[in-house]
């Protein structure tokens, strides 16, 4: 009997968590550079100095926004599926949990760079 209800809760822990939310953090770090360096950087309501490293929950959508002197540039912060997502496709409900949750994503690339010439 108390085998059979370690398994239930074993079993009830699996299904209720995706793969990337048990494997994968719940945040990624996202490196900006600038050429030449010190350029102020945006990410979202992050702000810092290149060279900069930030980390950012996963899932969210953001644009990097990079000022030096009187030159902006921005890009999208890119996002690709984690691939181990798709093991998700063997136990179904993690399939919705990682989706929900944000964790099926990750950044991609992780390394930015901003060439704002002389």
């Amino acid at each position: 009997m108390r085998s059979m209800v370690v398994m239930l809760l074993v079993v009830s822990i699996f299904f209720n968590q995706g793969c990337c939310s048990i494997f994968c953090s719940g945040s990624e770090v996202v490196s900006v550079n600038s050429k030449p360096e010190g350029a102020s950087v945006k990410v979202g309501p992050y702000k810092g100095v290149t060279p900069y490293k930030v980390t950012l929950p996963r899932g969210k959508d953001y644009i990097i926004e990079a000022k030096y002197g009187d030159k902006t540039e921005t890009l999208n912060l890119n996002r690709a599926i984690e691939p181990l997502y798709w093991v998700n496709i063997l136990v179904w409900p993690g399939l919705i949990i990682d989706l929900a949750t944000g964790k099926m994503y990750k950044y991609e690339p992780a390394e930015y760079e901003f060439n704002f010439g002389s």
